[in-house]
């Protein structure tokens, strides 16, 4: 379970507080689970008492998931966690709060940036799924032509590469929570499909992600969500985590020109 997995749960925790007033503990393998991007969230606890809602999410096979090399895409994966627990018409929805310090922080970092600015992650979290990842010379050519319009900001993890006509504020973020309330500052935040994406719907700021093939959109992404599907009518929805080639070749004769005009159409909207 990644990140982006976990921040999803915050939406069931949102469920029970509004039905039920109560903070929920989540359980992970009889233990309580914690993970820090649930700091300062108002629906979850992290010490037991009779006031709280116990919940075990130690599943073998997520509730979105028929098993795990076939999943259930009909539907957002946290329609179908809420739904599991009993909440049937949830808002499809991630929640993550600042602290005070945090919020600080990030208004230091983004008083250097220009009024407007576009931030990507061009780095793909590979190591459940390598054919996640658009190929890094795509986005240099996607960098090359966006940074002639707006100034566009790389926020990656320290020690990838660095594309040349962007802002680097790489070293200034030190976390996910950062980096998602960054997102809440941009007019546009550009990746493919990953945590990021949940941590942007969680502040309210707008995306537009690049899917490979692997899975139907909808499976993740938000109500707001631009994006770009990439697959083709022979291979789409394989489920191949790993390494899938055919997921890979499509990705690397996409047409970027694709996700070019996207951008533009939706920074203009």
């Amino acid at each position: 379970m990644g990140i982006g997995g976990n921040l999803m749960w915050t939406s069931l925790a949102y469920e029970i507080f509004k039905k039920h007033n109560k903070k929920v503990i989540f359980y992970y393998k009889n233990e309580i689970f914690k993970p820090f991007i649930f700091c300062n969230n108002p629906h979850i606890a992290f010490i037991p008492n009779k006031n709280n809602i116990v919940v075990d999410i130690s599943f073998k096979i997520l509730p979105e998931m028929y098993t795990k090399k076939k999943w259930k895409i009909e539907n957002h994966t946290i329609f179908y966690r809420c739904n599991y627990f009993g909440y049937n018409n949830p808002l499809i929805k991630c929640h993550l709060f600042p602290t005070k310090n945090e919020n600080k922080r990030i208004l230091n970092i983004v008083k250097n940036l220009s009024e407007e600015f576009i931030i990507i992650e061009p780095h793909a979290k590979k190591d459940w799924c390598a054919h996640k990842q658009y190929p890094l010379n795509k986005w240099q050519n996607i960098v090359n032509e966006i940074s002639k319009i707006i100034p566009i900001v790389q926020m990656s993890l320290p020690g990838h590469k660095l594309l040349d006509n962007v802002i680097d504020i790489s070293k200034k973020i030190r976390n996910f929570r950062e980096a998602c309330f960054m997102l809440r500052h941009c007019k546009l935040f550009i990746s493919t499909e990953g945590g990021l994406m949940h941590g942007c719907n969680a502040v309210g700021g707008k995306c537009l992600m690049i899917y490979p093939p692997i899975f139907d959109p909808k499976w993740t992404k938000y109500e707001d969500t631009e994006y770009i599907w990439v697959k083709n009518e022979n291979h789409f929805n394989c489920f191949q985590t790993g390494y899938c080639k055919e997921c890979s070749n499509i990705m690397n004769n996409h047409d970027e020109n694709i996700i070019i005009n996207k951008i533009k159409e939706t920074i203009n909207r």
